[in-house]
């Protein structure tokens, strides 16, 4: 029997040492991809979580036809009321120390801007009406990022 010179088994094992280099090289880039898409997604639905939280209240409350304006905290909010039970409750939604805020109070209490629920993080929120019954929304994130949005309040246009 002959036995081979081994340059065979040599050129084997240095093309599985090549395919083997070349697999964790895509696999570092592509999980570097990866990393950077995910973060790019997590971001942008971060910026858009405040304001669809927002419309959605909107369009929940707009059969009663209580969606107003007015300021909480020194700064743009929106009230939405209820009635239950003979009471008037307040959902108040403002943006407060970097966060997208919500709070449930019987109407005309006296509470902080700190008592309200954390949403998510929002630098601003400016609401404006530049027709009846419809709200311009415009939510300003962390990062500086600006998303805007309008609502027609049904029950009151």
């Amino acid at each position: 029997m002959r036995r081979g010179s081994g340059a065979g088994a040599i050129a084997a094992l240095a093309l599985t040492c090549v395919f083997g280099a070349a697999l964790l090289l895509s696999l570092a880039v592509g999980a570097g991809v990866y990393r950077r898409v995910a973060e790019r997604v997590e971001r942008s639905a971060g910026d858009r979580v405040g304001l669809t939280y927002i419309t959605a209240r909107i369009h929940s409350f707009d059969e009663s036809g209580l969606v107003r304006t007015g300021e909480f905290g020194g700064q743009d909010a929106l009230y939405l009321l209820q009635e239950v039970d003979g009471l008037i409750y307040e959902n108040i939604l403002y943006v407060y120390d970097g966060w997208l805020r919500e709070l449930l109070c019987e109407q005309g209490w006296e509470l902080d801007p700190e008592d309200g629920r954390t949403i998510s993080q929002a630098r601003s929120l400016t609401i404006g009406q530049p027709s009846p019954g419809l709200l311009e929304l415009t939510c300003t994130g962390t990062d500086g990022r600006v998303s805007t949005a309008n609502v027609y309040v049904r029950s009151g246009g």
